[in-house]
């Protein structure tokens, strides 16, 4: 129990005005009392003892009357969960991710999670201000409102087709209620809270930041779903031609994994789609994958997309793809290159997969040593670095001469590496690398590292700053430096070298909430849903919030054709732990199972319930009561009593 306005109990001392009136009422007279008049004395007592009784009972009403006048004015709230609140700070954390387009009966999770969200504000006030954080759109800018402004924003959200991020979203709402500067402050999240949706859920081995570390902040966390029945099921790849796109007039094919599901259910039925029409069909296992054929193809973008039958989650049950398909390219050796890459090259050739040219006219130069690296050309151009350190100084100056900032740097004592990371769509992890460079850049230098040795460094990087595309190999391609040369992986690479990387289709995995690699020539990027969006070489498209086909345009002109995915961590709906759920969320968190007690639970500071309206009535019915007590009473006749005899 509390006042708002406790000064206004000051008012409470009027009270002393009735009782004063009260006690200054009464009066003390002799009474002489004529023999003849004794038979009334006995009615006399019994009336004078229901006028006290009546006095008595106006004294304590107009008494209250006082009392609840004051309380009503001093506006007294009595503890409970009611609708009063001091002015406060809400961030609402919506689920809008991949995994919210999941169907439950007869409606969406993202349905029942906007209503939760809904019911969460019911009581929130125009003086709150409200954050609205879709968690399956990072790009989104979050900007306070009004609670209404909220509802709308709430209401009109739509599923993203990315993954979401929960720790990020909850890290940026603690700092939006820090900062807001509001006499109280909570976070409500509204999610399906599926285990991928946090940082360390997929990734153990990570780093995590404790998200207890404000415990003046309230989160509140709804938790109004069930676990899903039976494992998602989803098309985890569709790649084509093993990672490298095919060439004009060739075959090709699509492997296609489904995973999740039952591994011991029903075979699923697979499409292949191409230019809007089905190229290919198989029966998958869950677990399992197909190979389908497919082509040959002339020259230019072939694009699509695979399809299952789909289950309770719709939107990961297709793959795009989008590749180009170009004629063989011209390729030629700089130099002494070595008998193993020249020998992969004498493969690729027998294979029509590539056509051997001298360096002027060649679409690829490999140039071991920097041998063969002509600057001022189109052609794309592959730097191997030198067996013999000594020639590193050479090396350097070629690159130096063509504007490029890398360098090989001499890397003694190192000793053997194997590969960390790799961005190549060739399987290289048995690859051990004895000899290797540095590859050093000032701060800020373009670049992009396809693969990383385990002890950090760069091996692979591609540089492609608008002038021709370069790329760097940070060891010689024989025996001695890496075990790459006697490795199956060593024609596949070189193939992905020339036909994938060097034709251009060496693209990695595109993910929906990821920005778009483009190169300096795209002015738009036309969306699967038709709009089209301006870019320039000093921006990044990242509003990737639909899967599928972008089209990369310069004026009406295309560019290029990159397929969109839905992160694959998405369609895994295990739900958090609730160990986890302690490090990730904070222990401190309130969890709200039944959806009929969230509103209530929303506003943890509410100040009860206020009274005055009911102190009012009350003060009211009392006044009537007052009246009709008074007007009961009516004139009573007067007592006769003798005059005091005169002594004369």
């Amino acid at each position: 129990m509390s006042f708002l306005n406790p000064l206004f109990l000051l008012a409470a001392t009027a009270i002393a005005v009735p009782l004063a009136l009260h006690l200054f009422h009464r009066q003390e007279t002799r009474r002489v009392v004529f023999p003849a008049l004794r038979y009334l004395l006995r009615t006399e007592k019994e009336h004078a003892r229901r006028i006290r009784l009546r006095q008595l009972l106006l004294l304590l009403v107009r008494c209250a009357i006082i009392l609840l006048l004051a309380l009503a004015g001093a506006r007294l709230v009595v503890s409970g969960r009611g609708a009063a609140h001091p002015p406060t700070a809400v961030v609402v954390i919506l689920d809008n991710s991949l995994s919210s387009g999941r169907v439950l009966g007869e409606d969406r999770v993202l349905d029942r999670l906007q209503t939760a969200a809904l019911d969460g504000l019911s009581a929130a006030t125009s003086e709150d201000r409200v954050w609205v954080l879709r968690a399956g759109e990072p790009w989104d800018v979050a900007v306070p409102g009004t609670p209404d402004q909220a509802r709308v924003r709430i209401r009109t959200t739509e599923m993203s087709a990315g993954r979401g991020d929960l720790s990020s979203a909850l890290r940026r709402a603690r700092q939006l209620v820090a900062d807001a500067d509001m006499a109280g402050g909570e976070i409500h999240i509204v999610s399906d809270l599926q285990a991928s949706a946090f940082d360390a859920a997929s990734d153990p081995a990570g780093e995590t930041t404790d998200a207890a570390d404000d415990p003046d902040i309230p989160v509140l966390v709804w938790a109004g779903l069930d676990a899903p029945d039976a494992p998602n099921r989803y098309l985890q790849e569709a790649a084509i031609g093993g990672g490298l796109p095919p060439l004009a007039n060739n075959r090709t094919e699509i492997a296609v994994t489904l995973a999740g599901g039952d591994p011991e259910g029903d075979e699923v039925p697979v499409r292949l789609f191409i230019d809007d029409r089905v190229r290919g069909a198989a029966e998958v296992r869950p677990g399992g994958s197909t190979v389908l054929p497919v082509g040959p193809f002339s020259p230019g973008w072939v694009s699509g997309w695979v399809e299952a039958d789909p289950d309770a989650l719709r939107d990961d049950d297709r793959r795009w793809f989008a590749v180009p398909v170009r004629p063989p390219p011209t390729v030629a050796l700089g130099g002494e290159g070595g008998p193993f890459v020249g020998s992969a090259l004498d493969v690729l050739t027998d294979a029509g997969r590539a056509i051997r040219s001298g360096t002027g006219t060649a679409d690829v130069v490999i140039a071991p040593g920097g041998a063969g690296f002509v600057t001022g050309t189109t052609a794309r151009t592959v730097v191997i670095a030198p067996a013999d350190a000594a020639l590193l100084p050479a090396v350097n100056r070629r690159l130096a001469d063509a504007g490029i900032d890398w360098r090989f740097e001499a890397d003694e004592g190192s000793g053997e590496a194997g590969i960390a990371e790799s961005q190549v769509p060739v399987d290289i992890e048995s690859v051990r690398v004895r000899q290797r460079y540095r590859l050093t850049a000032p701060a800020g230098t373009p670049g992009q590292v396809l693969v990383r040795l385990s002890d950090g460094a760069p091996w692979i990087i591609a540089l492609d700053d608008g002038r021709a595309p370069v790329l760097l190999i940070a060891s010689p391609l024989d025996e001695r430096a890496s075990t790459l040369p006697v490795d199956a992986a060593m024609i596949p690479l070189v193939e992905w070298i020339v036909t994938g990387w060097g034709a251009g289709g060496g693209r990695p995995a595109l993910r929906v909430g990821e920005a778009l690699p483009l190169s300096s020539a795209v002015t738009e990027v036309e969306t699967p849903d038709g709009e089209r969006l301006p870019v320039d070489g000093s921006l990044e498209l990242r509003t990737t919030r639909t899967a599928g086909i972008y089209r990369a345009l310069r004026g009406d002109s295309l560019v290029e054709l990159l397929a969109v995915n839905p992160p694959v961590r998405e369609s895994l709906l295990t739900p958090l732990t609730d160990d986890a759920a302690e490090v990730l969320i904070g222990s401190d968190a309130e969890w709200v199972d039944d959806p009929g007690d969230w509103s209530g639970a929303t506003f943890t500071r509410r100040q009860g319930y206020e009274s005055w309206r009911v102190l009012l009535a009350l003060a009211l019915l009392l006044l009537l009561l007052e009246s009709w007590i008074a007007a009961s009473g009516g004139r009573q006749p007067r007592t006769a009593t003798a005059p005091a005899p005169n002594p004369t």
